[in-house]
């Protein structure tokens, strides 16, 4: 019954969209809507797109290299030159010279495509925001969040729940695969809607508050760790448009402690689901154990998670110089290991090597470092939270590891990168303004 429902849903769903970006939308953010829509329309129905079909290749691979090679075709190259994309290109330098000495050559095209649908995307947003502006663009692009939004609505209406926790507990994930994905495609919308301008949208405070709660019955609580510093400042944000000057610092104490509060009460709700991070914070040494003297209390600390890494770590603290320098090359981990590392930086470091791990965390730290720049203060504090909220759900899941976390990436590293893009050389706007305005 469920899967009748979201085709119901992705059909009314492909309507909207079909009536975005024919009405006042220029065709990058055309392109940003419908390769959005078309990822999370796909991966919905997992069943049948998950599977490979052609080669080896999944109809959800096949339209990620599809939207890859069209954003290619479609955004300037004026684009793709932008002084301010050069650390992104060190790192998939260093992905493609691990590839190339371990000779892991299928892994290395996959992680590359999923790293130029990125480029593309952030591409195509940089332009539109130029284009129409921050608010018009994001007020569009909530459209292609309509549809795992409603399936995780009716998912909770419907008792659609999926058991994934040896405590009983569930997650509402609309029918959709795994909870590590959706929930970043949750936090993609909580971004997005923070973006937008007060009262461009009706209920935009609402409609946050609800994706927060959304958030939380996805039951992934390194989604909801990454999302708590952008919900403080969003709501912050909120009164202190509100209020007089004179008025600011008592009521804005007032409201701190409220979040304070409100935090804390969340934290003795779900402190079952994070007590596991208090011990393991207290126990940081455990993560360098070799696994073969983990107790078995050990190996069940966060899902296994600790356990795993230390898998990671171990092989690669006992491999040659070489591969400790370049990693053992993409994708190298499923032939050694039955799970992946559930932590990016750790595989990274295995797969890429220190050189790799180190072009990733300098690649990461130059995005929070332009973050800080953006010249509006609220922005940059919505952007520089999501960052390192973003940051620290890499100590414990795989974001970048989906192409789902990848669209959240890139809408942050798109809209950074239009801030901080006016401050680039005068010929690398002019040639793309002339581009822009000669596509439109």
């Amino acid at each position: 019954m469920f899967e009748a429902i979201k085709l119901l849903v992705g059909v009314v769903s492909l309507i909207m969209v079909y009536r975005t970006i024919t009405g006042n939308c220029n065709k990058y953010l055309a392109f940003a809507i419908c390769a959005i829509w078309l990822r999370y329309f796909l991966s919905a129905f997992h069943t049948i797109t998950y599977p490979p079909l052609v080669a080896g290749f999944s109809i959800n691979a096949l339209g990620s290299i599809g939207v890859a090679g069209l954003g290619l075709l479609l955004i300037p190259t004026a684009v793709f030159t932008l002084k301010k994309l050069f650390p992104f290109y060190v790192f998939f330098t260093a992905i493609a010279v691990s590839g190339f000495v371990n000779m892991q050559i299928p892994g290395t095209i996959n992680a590359l495509v999923k790293w130029c649908y990125f480029l593309v995307l952030a591409g195509a947003l940089f332009l539109s925001i130029r284009s129409q502006g921050q608010n018009e663009t994001f007020k569009k692009l909530l459209v292609a969040f309509f549809m795992p939004v409603t399936l995780q609505v009716l998912s909770i209406v419907l008792g659609e729940a999926k058991a994934t926790e040896a405590d009983g507990s569930a997650s509402y994930v609309g029918g959709y695969n795994h909870e590590a994905a959706f929930s970043m495609i949750i936090v993609s919308f909580i971004f997005v809607v923070g973006l937008t301008e007060r009262q461009s949208i009706q209920f935009r405070t609402s409609l946050f508050t609800l994706s927060i709660f959304l958030l939380v019955l996805v039951n992934y609580r390194t989604a909801i760790l990454t999302i708590l510093p952008i919900a403080a400042v969003f709501y912050f944000s909120q009164i202190e448009q509100r209020l007089r000057p004179s008025q600011k610092a008592p009521v804005l104490t007032i409201v701190t402690m409220v979040i304070v509060m409100a935090f804390l009460a969340l934290s003795f709700t779900m402190r079952e689901r994070f007590s596991d991070v208090g011990l393991l914070i207290s126990n940081l040494d455990i993560i360098f154990k070799a696994p073969m003297y983990f107790s078995d209390a050990e190996q069940d600390i966060m899902s296994a998670r600790v356990y795993i890494w230390s898998q990671y770590i171990n092989a690669y603290s006992n491999a040659d110089l070489l591969h400790q320098i370049f990693g053992f090359g993409p994708d190298s981990w499923k032939t050694q290991f039955d799970l992946y590392a559930h932590n990016t930086y750790v595989s990274y470091l295995y797969e890429y090597g220190f050189l790799g791990l180190l072009s990733f965390v300098g690649m990461l730290t130059y995005v929070l470092f332009l973050a800080f720049k953006v010249s509006d203060s609220r922005l940059s504090k919505i952007l520089a939270f999501s960052i390192i909220g973003f940051l620290i759900m890499n100590l414990a899941t795989m974001p970048l590891w989906n192409i789902e976390g990848l669209i959240f990436y890139a809408i942050v590293v798109g809209v950074i990168i239009t801030d901080s893009g006016r401050r680039r050389s005068v010929k690398a706007a002019n040639s793309a303004n002339v581009l822009l305005k000669g596509n439109q």
